[in-house]
């Protein structure tokens, strides 16, 4: 099977196997989308995965653990002025698009993507029910939806939104949890066998 892992930096696609094909995006939906859209229709993938760093919203999710998301979400995405509700956008046919499903029938978390840095738990959070928060993901799935490919969001949560995290901190728990990326990363896969 062929794997495309898009991640935002390569700290954290250190010690995954060279099996996978291996992207960094840079920060953001936007940066993400490009990325993952380029890469999908160059090596034509069975399945992709955002792979990454995560802050949790849900006090129920660990820091330094790995999580599989169910759907995701992008606080961004503000039509409420035209009566739609928060997070759904008009594609290029009129529809509209909201959450994003990924592959990942087993897990009941939802991820919040936005291109500005989740310093704080949000009304938006709170209104999209989203467990954790971060940058790429949802412009990731959003390339593999178009394309009609498997898609995962797989995050380490590094941190808690609203709390006074330091970016050594953050990195800290990234080193730490790396092994776990990659364990979660497998077990998820074997779901598409």
């Amino acid at each position: 099977m062929k794997v495309l892992i898009i991640s935002s930096d390569k700290g954290e696609l250190k010690g995954l196997s060279d099996e996978y094909i291996k992207v960094v995006s840079g920060v953001g939906p936007v940066m993400a989308a490009v990325a993952a859209s380029r890469e999908i229709e160059r090596v034509k993938p069975d399945c992709v995965i955002s792979l990454g760093s995560a802050g949790a919203i849900s006090r129920h999710l660990k820091a330094g653990e790995v999580y599989s998301f169910a759907k995701v979400v992008c606080p961004d995405q503000n039509l409420t002025t035209m009566h739609l509700p928060l997070g759904v956008t008009i594609d290029k046919k009129r529809s509209t698009v909201g959450e994003l499903e990924t592959a990942d029938r087993a897990s009941r978390l939802i991820l919040s993507t936005s291109g500005a840095f989740s310093s704080e738990i949000t009304d938006a959070h709170k209104t999209l029910y989203a467990d954790a928060s971060d940058m790429e993901a949802y412009g990731v799935a959003l390339a593999a939806r178009e394309s009609g490919i498997p898609f995962f969001a797989i995050k380490l949560i590094t941190d808690y939104v609203g709390d006074k995290s330091t970016i050594g901190d953050i990195s800290f728990n990234l080193r730490e949890g790396r092994t776990k990326l990659s364990s979660l990363l497998e077990e998820v896969l074997s779901y598409l066998q």
